[in-house]
């Protein structure tokens, strides 16, 4: 997938286009891998392959920046500030970890481009007096003479001050609509009546006294309702007197109830419904826009659907499974694997007959235990273990800080083969553990990866200071669900498996399948929508809690509401695919969810 929209965006940054609408900024080198497991790396790249899988994307369209030289980074920050970054350990106090020498160059030069992005697009939208997006930036926690949260350098104050500099003192707007408060650029034009930083946040940071600024606090677990009455409330009486004459947008994409670091509940529909609400503000005025904070695998869907809507008005999202998950990667490394026999399944491995065991026919349990020599009957143990290393599981977890780990296979238990990832020592811990066996059994004529048994976790400690655990949960997890998800995936591929199917325990298990997972059974499929639609907006986790302590009645037959775990499927084959986009399959669907009359107790 990537590879592709490499090639393909090599042509749409030729040439030029005097065709009407927003132009892009990006470059590779927006692509940084962190320590941070929250970012994603890839979120300006996925939102570009969606525009570009839609048809969006035109030759002229795509602008690469330069890095921001020394001489521009001046223009908003000390220079003696400047000159500490060069100093070991100086991103510490920035992004409460240490970097070796290297990884901190790196770092600065990643957020030294991502200014010149906003350079670059603020130069774009000045001169055509029309929408520029930088696909990177939003550093706006930076100031003057140090850094915070993420941010070395403040891309927008840096542009701003570049624009006064080549003459143009027209006033500007910053809407910075990031879930965080947008204080280190409100420090910098505290004391500047022509920039207005207007900022609707969670809490203060900062000084909020400037001489053009406006900042609303709205607290914890805010909801689109109170959100958009904010919004509508500030926002328009600050454009209509101070009369801009360009916008810094700051888009955020954390005020998201999927954010994996924010605490507000804002849904998809929220968050473009207050999009659209600030474009239809600034109609006609050049404006600048940038993705800001999103945190998670999901974060990248806000900025695609925006800025399709931007480009076409629909902001329906039809998202690829190699968008939603890293699918790709792990295929070409699969492809790449093709050199090492010992990592592919046999082509003709004949497993060896056992009787009936507790009652299971073969069909059931595949492959058969007792005495079976191959993970699935078709993987060495030797090719498990080279794959998991090939695949970057270890090189994950030994950046999680898990060391001398270890591999250990069971191929004896009838009900699956387990996997598991343990570390060394008198005292063992188990970060990764999956029993996966093939299930001939759910569907006629089908055959999935069957995941029995799934453990991702750090047992190192108990909880996370931002997230309470999971129900289910002992421990916090890695951050390595996607990436072993599409490992799974890649698997049923090569096994040629019609998809992945599995029995979540709990709501949220189900919930965060989507929109992926699909439950076979119209009936279950129609269940899991009425209560999804009755709980929207809630977090996964407060959904499975209310559905468990009995919050839910359904009026159509008289009783509390109970979860009851339906099996989900991951569609792999075409066939597994037309099933569930067939009209008869959805015609069931809407039925089985018109049986429940949903509401909260």
């Amino acid at each position: 997938m990537f590879q592709r929209l490499k090639n393909t965006l090599s042509a749409l940054f030729a040439g030029t286009s005097g065709q009407p609408g927003p132009r892009f900024v990006v470059h590779r080198r927006y692509q940084l891998n962190t320590p941070f497991p929250q970012y994603d790396g890839r979120r300006p790249f996925r939102i570009l392959a969606y525009l570009e899988k839609r048809g969006l994307l035109r030759k002229g369209m795509l602008r690469r920046p330069r890095p921001a030289t020394i001489t521009q980074l001046e223009l908003a920050h000390d220079r003696e500030y400047l000159r500490s970054m060069e100093l070991p350990g100086a991103l510490r106090p920035i992004l409460a970890v240490d970097l070796s020498p290297k990884d901190q160059d790196k770092f600065l030069c990643f957020q030294r481009m991502v200014c010149g992005g906003t350079l670059r697009a603020a130069r774009i939208a000045q001169r055509r007096q029309d929408v520029a997006v930088n696909l990177g930036g939003g550093f706006h926690h930076a100031r003057r003479s140090h850094g915070a949260g993420f941010c070395v350098f403040n891309d927008v104050a840096i542009a701003i001050n570049a624009l006064r500099a080549k003459g143009h003192h027209f006033p500007i707007l910053v809407i910075d609509l990031d879930l965080h408060d947008g204080d280190g650029t409100r420090s910098i034009f505290a004391q500047d009546p022509t920039v207005h930083t207007f900022s609707i946040h969670n809490r203060h940071l900062g000084e909020t006294e400037a001489v053009a600024s406006t900042s609303v606090a709205l607290g914890a677990d805010v909801d689109d309702t109170t959100y958009l009455a904010a919004l509508e409330k500030h926002l328009p009486p600050v454009v209509e007197e101070f009369r801009p004459g360009m916008v810094f947008y700051l888009a955020g994409s954390d005020p998201s109830i999927d954010d994996k670091l924010g605490n507000w509940r804002i849904t998809l529909d929220g968050l473009l419904s207050r999009d659209r609400r600030v474009m239809e503000l600034i109609q006609g005025l050049p404006c600048v826009i940038l993705p800001a904070g999103g945190y998670g695998p999901r974060a990248w869907r806000h900025g695609a659907a925006f800025l399709s809507w931007l480009l076409t008005g629909d902001s329906r999202l039809e998202i690829p499974l190699e968008l939603e998950l890293p699918v790709g990667h792990y295929r070409r490394l699969t492809r790449h694997m093709k050199t090492h026999p010992a990592l592919l399944p046999e082509e003709e491995s004949e497993a060896p007959s056992t009787g009936d065991d507790w009652g299971l026919s073969q069909d059931d349990v595949a492959p058969p235990g007792g005495g079976d020599t191959h993970f699935l009957g078709a993987f060495s143990r030797y090719g498990v273990e080279l794959a998991v290393e090939e695949y970057g599981l270890m090189g994950r977890l030994h950046e999680l800080g898990f060391k001398e780990l270890r591999v250990a296979l069971d191929l004896e238990d009838p009900l699956g083969h387990t996997l598991r990832v343990q570390t060394g020592g008198p005292r063992p811990l188990v970060v990764f553990e999956t029993r996966l066996r093939i299930d001939k059994a759910s569907l006629p004529d089908r055959s999935f990866l069957s995941i029995e048994w799934l453990l991702i976790q750090d047992a190192r400690s108990s909880f996370e200071m931002n997230r309470p655990l999971l129900p289910g949960q002992k421990h916090p997890g890695l951050g390595l669900l996607r990436e072993t998800t599409a490992v799974f995936i890649v698997l049923a591929e090569r096994l040629d498996l019609d998809g992945l199917i599995f029995t979540p325990s709990h709501y949220h298990l189900a919930a965060m399948a989507r929109p992926l997972g699909w439950c076979p059974d119209p009936e279950g499929e129609g269940r899991h929508r009425a209560v999804a639609s009755l709980l929207e907006g809630m977090r996964p986790r407060e959904a499975t809690q209310v559905l468990e302590s009995g919050g839910v009645w359904d009026d159509a037959s008289g009783e509390v509401f109970r979860w009851r775990p339906n099996q989900v499927i991951i569609p792999v084959s075409r066939r597994m695919k037309e099933y569930f986009a067939s009209a008869q399959f959805e015609e069931q669907v809407r039925a089985a969810m018109a049986r429940h009359r949903l509401r909260r107790r």
